[in-house]
């Protein structure tokens, strides 16, 4: 099976392109820069040769890219918190949807899976989140965008096509080809602190997240498209125990301080407006602390029986991604206690 994978220079395209090839698939990948995608299977261990350098807007390139593929994989979009380019954030990922998922339909491929995020589904005065729970109301650009392509899927999903998509919660893991949102919070934990406030964590692991994906792309869906819809969430662990984790895995001492919830989601509307001010990098935000104070856990019981598997252990995916961290320059040897010295996945 040749399968078009878009988001091949991400976290989780990377990984769903790799375990397609381990599982003796080829791939195409559809990317902005062919070079440093390229150099990071190259240094994996993969030899990709087809890669089409385009951009996902571009339906023509994309049709043609298409040509001869059995399956499409999208992944691909544009991440940023500068609210000077909510915009153009909002605009491509929408675009991307009609160019990529429009176009894949519009040429009969039947096997079509779609990356959405369980963060669309995230709103307040809910006690479970799970496949049927409606589409929540973010406000950050690239929340709602997320929310407005899914609402896209979802209606191309009642129209018929064979669109099947995930909604992960945090992803985690080692070999990112950049640094990912959920490996700078894995970092964050060690070079600042854990937050003992209300609620708690919920990630699953890339590797696991893409076998699921691998499966999705070679199992078509079957009765009403509507259906095809998969929390993929991982294990939850409230804050005191995923600090208790850390520190046992790392052999170190993990700081955790209390906050009370209510001040840090203050602390993330601050910096939502400082922003407007004078943009700058930072996971402190509105959205990001209403899902640390207020996170609901979601089941991924409906995927892993379909699949028949389980996620890995929370302690190899952090002992993984940290030994992993440390090997990459984003974390000092020192804060990772006895898993500086180990990497190897």
């Amino acid at each position: 099976m040749k399968v078009l994978v878009t988001g091949a220079g991400g976290f989780i395209g990377a990984h769903t392109a790799r375990a397609l090839l381990d599982a003796g698939h080829q791939v195409r990948l559809l990317v902005r820069n062919a070079e440093p995608v390229q150099a990071y299977f190259v240094q994996h261990g993969y030899a990709v040769d087809d890669c089409v350098q385009a951009d996902m807007r571009d339906q023509q390139a994309v049709a043609q890219a298409m040509q001869d593929c059995d399956a499409v994989f999208h992944a691909a979009a544009l991440v940023s918190l500068d609210p000077r380019r909510a915009d153009e954030l909002y605009q491509n990922n929408v675009a991307g949807i009609d160019a990529v998922l429009g176009t894949a339909c519009q040429l009969g491929i039947q096997r079509i899976v779609y990356v959405s995020s369980l963060s669309v589904l995230f709103q307040q005065g809910i006690d479970r989140i799970d496949e049927h729970t409606p589409l929540g109301h973010p406000h950050e650009a690239y929340a709602r965008s997320k929310r407005d392509c899914d609402a896209h899927v979802r209606r191309m999903q009642a129209a018929g096509a064979p669109i099947q998509m995930t909604y992960p919660a945090g992803v985690y893991g080692p070999d990112d080809p950049k640094l990912s949102e959920g490996n700078r919070g894995v970092a964050a934990f060690l070079t600042s602190m854990v937050p003992l406030t209300s609620s708690g964590f919920q990630g699953v692991d890339v590797r696991d997240l893409a076998r699921i994906h691998v499966h999705l792309l070679t199992t078509p869906p079957e009765g009403d498209p509507c259906d095809a819809r998969y929390i993929v969430a991982g294990h939850y662990h409230p804050w005191a125990e995923l600090r208790d984790l850390l520190r046992r895995i790392s052999g170190r001492q993990v700081r955790s301080f209390f906050v009370p919830a209510p001040l840090l989601r203050l602390f993330g509307m601050l910096a939502d407006l400082a922003r407007r001010v004078v943009p700058f990098d930072s996971q402190l935000s509105g959205e990001s602390m209403k899902y640390v104070t207020q996170w609901i856990v979601a089941d991924s019981g409906r995927v892993l029986a379909q699949v028949g598997m389980s996620f890995r252990s929370s302690e190899e995916t952090f002992s993984d991604t940290i030994a992993w961290l440390v090997h990459a320059g984003h974390l000092p040897g020192r804060l990772a206690g006895v898993l500086a010295s180990k990497h190897g996945h």
